[in-house]
């Protein structure tokens, strides 16, 4: 049995740690001890299909007395050993784009602008790094840029990789030998994309190894994608070297999905499906729901199946008894106290700041946004509330609330603290708090 890789590396890679499960498949499949040849096709020669392999291998096969091994799967070949009476195309599996799944929305604007500006004109925005916490999209928008630079811009060497994966080639080069085809791998790249970048915390020398070939991209002009989820401020175990290299490239966070968007998340879905489902139902279910993409897919996929049992249209009542669970499980529990770390972790204040009787502006606006999100996500009465930030009376905090309500009424017009506008404030403690 005779493998073809396309390059070197990979020749001898799968050599190195795959030698022994292809042995032990081939003969599997053979039925003895098949040998096994390893080679690196030619370029100059169009690549080897199934078919050809097996018509090639055929004549041979039947010379020399060596097995065939097809990569027709077994179920295909059982189907074609059937009569067939009826003439049906072959179904082509359907491609999904990517690029067209991502849903827009004021939590993930930044990074899809960006994501725009590297497909149009690659190398311009290098390094980028997207970070936000799990479920944001930032992965599947790396996937989407890698897609969408190979398929439109038509670049020939887009490696898109995991961090670990990069992490794990890189001690396979060392204890082989092999660093230069470990290097000619992510180096010799015109677009070098790594998801969860946090893998290499810790990690020096595959962090030294990292900055150097982002170095050696930079100089050409490369593009460089990278995503975390965690800000460049957490990440302060990559040294201070590689951290300096992506502050001086383009950070763009991405938050837990606002409420439209993981409305949209789930119609998405449903369309695909044709599934039809009342909006009140999908409004009210984003408006409970985590803003977590792969918990949002969860919900969708388990109203779509709830409704293959049903011969009329999904109610409120059985949509909801039918995802309770998923709900209920991604709801972190938020405490006042949480608020008030976030909020003063925000605007730089020290812990007891929102509890003390000052009431300059530095304080008393962030305070009034910490009360406005302890109603919105704890249980707490207004009079609880009121107690906790300085005994303040329980119409001090409607008061609060009120003010911020208006202030997003007035679409953000006015700032708080550090020059952020209040629709921003509360989205960048949202995500602290992992709501919204």
């Amino acid at each position: 049995m005779q493998i073809t890789f396309p390059t070197e590396f990979s020749c001898q890679l799968a050599k190195r740690m795959l030698a022994r499960d292809i042995a032990r498949s081939a003969r599997e499949v053979a039925g003895f001890d098949a040998e096994v040849t390893y080679c690196v096709a030619d370029p100059r020669q169009p690549p080897i299909t199934a078919e050809r392999a097996t018509a090639s291998a055929a004549p041979e096969a039947r010379t020399s007395g060596m097995a065939v091994v097809s990569r027709t799967p077994t179920a295909a070949l059982s189907a074609q050993a059937q009569p067939n009476n009826t003439s049906r195309a072959p179904v082509e599996p359907t491609k999904i784009d990517l690029w067209e799944q991502f849903v827009q929305g004021s939590s993930n604007q930044l990074a899809w602008t960006t994501a725009n500006l590297i497909v149009s004109e690659p190398g311009r925005l290098s390094p980028v790094l997207m970070h936000g916490p799990n479920g944001c999209g930032k992965s599947h928008l790396a996937a989407a840029v890698a897609e969408r630079l190979r398929t439109v811009k038509r670049l020939r060497r887009v490696v898109h990789m995991s961090s670990e994966q990069f992490t794990n080639d890189f001690m396979e080069g060392l204890r082989g030998g092999g660093l230069p085809m470990f290097r000619r791998k992510y180096r010799d790249v015109e677009a070098l994309i790594l998801d969860d970048i946090q893998f290499f915390v810790g990690k020096k020398s595959t962090v030294g190894e990292l900055r150097h070939t982002l170095d050696n991209l930079l100089r050409l002009d490369k593009q460089i994608v990278l995503t975390a989820d965690r800000s460049l401020n957490e990440l302060q175990g990559l040294g201070n070297d590689l951290i300096g290299r992506l502050r001086g490239g383009m950070v763009t966070p991405l938050y837990p999905l606002d409420e439209t968007t993981r409305a949209e998340v789930m119609r998405r879905h449903f369309t695909a499906v044709g599934l039809e489902i009342s909006e009140d139902i999908v409004e009210q279910i984003a408006s409970r729901a985590a803003g977590d993409g792969r918990v949002l897919s969860g919900i969708a996929k388990r109203l779509i199946a709830v409704s293959s049992l049903q011969t009329e249209r999904l109610t409120w009542e059985q949509s909801w008894n039918a995802v309770f669970d998923l709900v209920q499980a991604t709801q972190p529990i938020v405490r006042i106290v949480d608020i008030e770390r976030a909020v003063c972790r925000m605007f730089g204040l020290e812990p007891e700041s929102l509890q003390s009787a000052n009431k300059a502006r530095r304080v008393s606006q962030p305070r009034m946004l910490a009360m406005f999100l302890a109603r919105k996500y704890t249980p707490a009465a207004y009079k609880e509330i009121g107690e906790y930030f300085g005994k303040r009376r329980h119409s001090t905090v409607i008061s609060a609330e009120k003010t911020v309500e208006s202030w997003l009424t007035e679409d953000c017009s006015i700032q708080v603290g550090r020059g952020l506008t209040v629709r921003d404030a509360l989205r960048h403690v949202e995500a602290q708090l992992q709501v919204g």
